[in-house]
């Protein structure tokens, strides 16, 4: 049997308009977090938005991908592979930002975003896409 080393922890797994990050004291802003996204007509894509993800107590590099499924059919909507994570040490903090150009969903309704390392899942967050009402001003 191969042995696998762990997997990190993953703390967070958040969607935002955007990751700021304070040049003095390095401290971190997530600006906006999103649960959901209004769209007029569909199939339509998201504005662009930011993947945050805080992971600890990884060993050396894993790979890192993601996908967003439409929940209640699981079809899959947008995959992409993100790249390597390299843990310097063990008990490291990697804090990740993720740009996200858009994503073309297909309906409204309820969808997941996954995160995997290496190919096994380590954290998801939920989003949801309304019909926006056009009538509003």
């Amino acid at each position: 049997s191969i042995t696998r080393k762990p997997l990190p922890h993953c703390k967070a797994v958040l969607l935002c308009k955007q990751v700021v990050q304070d040049d003095d004291t390095l401290a971190i802003s997530l600006l906006d977090l999103i649960e959901s996204f209004s769209q007029q007509s569909f199939p339509a894509p998201t504005p662009p938005f930011v993947v945050f993800l805080q992971l600890y107590d990884g060993i050396g590099r894993y790979k890192l991908s993601m996908e967003a499924n439409a929940l209640g059919d699981d079809a899959s909507v947008a995959r992409a592979t993100i790249g390597d994570v390299d843990f310097p040490e063990r008990l490291a903090k990697m804090d990740i930002a993720i740009p996200v150009g858009s994503i073309l969903v297909p309906r409204p309704g309820r969808f997941e975003l996954v995160v995997f390392v290496d190919g096994q899942e380590l954290g998801r967050q939920y989003f949801s896409v309304e019909v926006q009402d056009v009538t509003e001003e």
